[in-house]
Parts: C-alpha cells; sequence; structure tokens
C-alpha cells in the first residue's frame, strides 16, 4: 500500500477518534470547556502530518532519504508554529534552539504516523 493510501487511511481513523477524545480532554484539561480550543490543536496536529506526507510525497518523488525529508519538512513546521498563538508576536531569543525544537516536532509527528499499520 502506498504512503498516500496509508496516510488517508490514518486520517480517516483520526476523523473517528476526535469526536470521542474531544470532550474528554475538554473535561481533563482546565479552561478547555470550549470546543474551540481542541479544533485548533486538531487543526495544528493535521496541517503537521499534511507537511509530512507532502515531505513523503517530495522525497519518494526525489529519492530523499530520512534525514533529507526532514530538513524538508522543518521550515514548513517552524512557520506553522511561529503562526501560532503560543509564538506569535514573540522574539524568539535562540533560533538554533527553536529550529531543533521544531525538527523534533516534525521528527515526532513523522514517528507516530510510521508507526500506525498500514492495513487498518
Amino acid at each position: 500500500m502506498s504512503f498516500l493510501k496509508k496516510f488517508g487511511a490514518i486520517a480517516l481513523q483520526v476523523g473517528k477518534v476526535v469526536p470521542i477524545a474531544g470532550p474528554i480532554l475538554g473535561a481533563i484539561i482546565p479552561g478547555t470547556k470550549d470546543d474551540a480550543i481542541i479544533a485548533r490543536a486538531t487543526t495544528s496536529i493535521d496541517q503537521i502530518a499534511g507537511i509530512i506526507a507532502q515531505a513523503e510525497i517530495m522525497g519518494q518523488a526525489l529519492d530523499l532519504k530520512g534525514p533529507d525529508k526532514l530538513k524538508a519538512a522543518t521550515p514548513a513546521v517552524a512557520q506553522l508554529i511561529l503562526a501560532s498563538s503560543a509564538v506569535a508576536g514573540r522574539e524568539i531569543a535562540d533560533p538554533v534552539l527553536f529550529k531543533a525544537g521544531a525538527e523534533k516536532i516534525a521528527a515526532g509527528m513523522a514517528d507516530c504516523l510510521n508507526a500506525l499499520k498500514a492495513e487498518p
């Protein structure tokens, strides 16, 4: 099964879990009674997964190895983080550390996606 088919199946499964997990997280996490907060987090996770999928597609097209695909995904993940309400408008004091953090997030999402079974 191709990565894109795997990714589509994964997205379908995530879509089934979010309606169940959302209210549970809202009850557990203080101040998240508003579903909009959970929806924003879910959207960000979906966007990061999309970035990883794009890097994988580009990597297959250009025959890139894992580290090169990570290098391709990291700037887009960093931009997504910069646009988030947690970081927007704040100055980055240590750009090297910020980039390393964005790289870890990209690598972590790739690990999560790769950990899923290809077949449902």
